[in-house]
Order: structure tokens, then sequence, then C-alpha cells
């Protein structure tokens, strides 16, 4: 097993910052015309795509506290981007939701997307187009399956081999 000290996170963070460039790039404009921060975007990003999903759940997947989420879906609730309500089975849970005007902004933004994607992977032979998608699929399965293992961080994951 790796200890943290040997991990070479340098993949992780390449990819990560080619994916926000991807997203996040042709729609600094966007952004500051509609005065939503990246997190905002990502958000409504989030929810749209994963209606329902909880507050809780909702700070798991941007990476942040459950305080810097409530404050951002106020600001977006403000904006009637997105609403929250309480789950009928548990009052203790809220979920959100994207309203009308959020369903419709999520669709102009991910066109947007779609087309940069577009543009980026034109360049790309068909096989290689097939090899990314193959190996970024397959990553996505293995990242799921740790995930579903709700590993917490404290403890040290024993999936990482020699």
């Amino acid at each position: 097993m790796k200890q943290p000290s040997e991990l070479d996170i340098s993949v992780f963070t390449d990819i990560f910052s080619f994916m926000s460039q991807l997203v996040f790039q042709d729609l600094e404009v966007d952004l500051e015309d509609l005065k939503l921060t990246k997190m905002e975007m990502l958000i409504i990003l989030i929810v749209a795509t994963n209606e329902g999903i909880s507050m809780t759940d909702l700070a798991q997947q941007v990476g942040t506290s459950k305080v810097q989420i409530s404050r951002s879906i106020t600001n977006l609730e403000k904006r009637q981007i997105v609403q929250r309500q309480h789950n009928q089975s548990n009052r203790r849970i809220v979920n959100v939701f994207t309203t009308k005007e959020g369903k419709a902004l999520f669709a102009q933004k991910e066109e947007q997307v779609k087309h940069k994607l577009a543009d980026t992977f034109s360049v790309l032979t068909k096989e290689d187009y097939d090899m990314v998608t193959s190996h970024l699929t397959g990553a996505l399965e293995v990242l799921a399956k740790y995930k579903q293992m709700n590993v917490s961080r404290c403890k040290k994951p024993e999936l990482l081999e020699d």
C-alpha cells in the first residue's frame, strides 16, 4: 500500500485544471454578466443534474462546508434559480431543486459546454477520442466504487497497492 507522501497527485490536478478550463473558460464573461460565482455555477450544474440533492450531499460534491453551501443557495434562491424544500420523509433533510429559470440557465450553459467540448475534441482522431472516453469512463467507475464505500477522510484507504 502506498503512503500519502508517495502518491503523485499531478494527474488529478491536471485533469481538474483541464476540466475546469473546459467548463468555465468561456463562461467567465457570462458569469460576470449574470453576477454568479464559479461555485454558484457549479452548484447549478450539480443541482440540475441531481434534482432533489440534499444540502449535505451537495456540500460534499462541491467540496465545501454546509454553511458555505447554504449561503450560496440563499443567493441562488433570491435570484429564483434554485429552491429548497424539506424532505417529506425526513423533515431534517433539505433538498435542492432548480426552478424554471434555473432549468433554462442550465440548458443554456449545457449547450455552451457541449460546443466547447466538441471544439476541443474535434482535433482528436476517432481512436484517440474513443480512448479518452473509455479511460475517463473507467476512472469514473473506479471512483464511484470508492465513493460508495464511504471511506472517511481519517481512515487510510487500503485500495492503493504498490
